[in-house]
């Protein structure tokens, strides 16, 4: 295999050019080709080898030109030295120097499929070689290693228990068009016999989203270690005050919050420009069910320097009650061929779980969503909240 200099010293962290460097030793530009191509016998995965003269490393030599040297008579009569042979460097880098810098420089110098080579040294000594192609794939890798490490993060934050009450049943339901995203959710208990269920989605998507619900997830933890016990308009005006604290300007983020009292036996819904909530609510001793639709009451938070609200929405809990609520992102997606989900479809769908038990809503969404969409791709994420009582 290469020798990289990751493997001979740990010199350097994963981000710089020196991590990466196969640490080759160049030939001298007067070797014969047919020597020069034994060297790279047990090296199948060099592609090409580093020339010098003089104590400089001039650039590189492909395998594939050895081979047609040694494999035509005139050209072995009349070789000459491998520097005439030779690709230039690119330009010599220091093995600190840092992947991404060398590869944004480098994008915009490349012409067509110059594989870019570049001379790798430490403390002006020669170290290895490094082409662009690469740091590109060692680039892709890093980071699709932090998506993962940040999408664990987030699953983590959402995995949190939530509070246990025979009075009432909670499911969330969540699924994430990227390997992490804005949508956010949260059960805690505010009080003795008061609850708060929300939900939330950033107006960002895959990190720039993940490190703004990063902020709530670090918020409800103090709620908890503080024991925090406060009143609806207060919370919610923490919250927005939390966000628009800590995130520029121009990012807010929608919610829903359902305030929990069995003490009044009521709800109070505050709807920050989320979706609508739909509340099915039974009439006539539970033989007929009537559909509400909540629609935003409230901007979306982190947008007003202080939340003003004066006419929360109130609901009286009531035996068979159910509430529900979902990001656009149920409603957005498309199918094949670009149609959208739609308020109505979604609707429509809510409706058919009403009597669908809780421990089978995820696999029904799930269908629904994978024959909506077939072959196409989930454009933001899905998140649905249902309680009932």
């Amino acid at each position: 295999m290469t020798t990289k200099a990751r493997d001979i010293g740990r010199l350097f962290s994963p981000l710089q050019v020196g991590y990466i460097a196969d640490c080759v030793e160049p030939l001298s530009a007067g070797s014969e080709a047919g020597w020069a191509l034994e060297l790279l016998a047990d090296r199948p995965e060099l592609k090409v080898l580093p020339i010098e003269r003089d104590g400089a490393v001039l650039g590189v030599v492909p395998r594939h030109v050895l081979e047609e040297i040694v494999g035509s008579t005139w050209k072995r009569f009349w070789q000459k030295d491998l520097d005439a042979y030779v690709i230039p460097a690119r330009k010599t880098v220091e093995a600190t120097d840092f992947v991404d810098r060398i590869v944004a420089e480098g994008l915009r110098e490349t012409q067509e499929d110059d594989p870019g080579w570049y001379i790798v040294q430490h403390h002006r000594s020669y170290l290895g070689i490094v082409n662009l192609r690469q740091m590109l794939e060692h680039l892709n890798e890093i980071r699709a290693q932090d998506l993962r490490r940040a999408g664990e993060i987030q699953q983590y934050l959402l995995s949190k228990p939530i509070p246990e009450d025979p009075r009432y049943k909670v499911l969330f339901y969540n699924r994430m068009a990227h390997e992490v995203g804005g949508d956010f959710y949260r059960a805690a208990r505010i009080g003795p016999n008061r609850y708060m269920v929300a939900c939330f989605d950033v107006a960002g998507k895959n990190i720039s989203g993940s490190l703004a619900t990063t902020a709530l997830g670090a918020f409800f933890a103090s709620f908890k270690l503080f024991s925090y016990e406060g009143d609806p308009r207060k919370t919610t005006g923490l919250i927005n005050a939390m966000i628009k604290e800590v995130n520029p300007d121009d990012v807010f983020v929608v919610a829903v919050f359902f305030y929990i009292d069995f003490d009044t036996n009521t709800i109070e819904v505050h709807n920050c420009g989320f979706s609508p909530v739909l509340a099915f609510i039974p009439q006539e001793g539970e033989k007929k069910i009537s559909c509400k639709i909540a629609r935003p009451n409230l901007p979306p938070l982190g947008i007003e320097e202080k939340l003003v609200n004066d006419a929360p929405i109130s609901l009286p809990i009531v035996r068979g009650m159910r509430l529900t609520a979902y990001s656009d992102g149920l409603t957005d997606m498309t199918d094949p061929f670009g149609e959208r989900y739609g308020e109505e479809k979604t609707i429509e769908l809510l409706r058919e779980l009403h009597k669908t038990p809780l421990s089978e809503i995820s696999q029904k969404i799930d269908e629904e969503i994978d024959r909506w969409i077939g072959e196409s791709h989930l454009a933001d994420d899905i998140t649905l909240v249902d309680i009932r009582f």
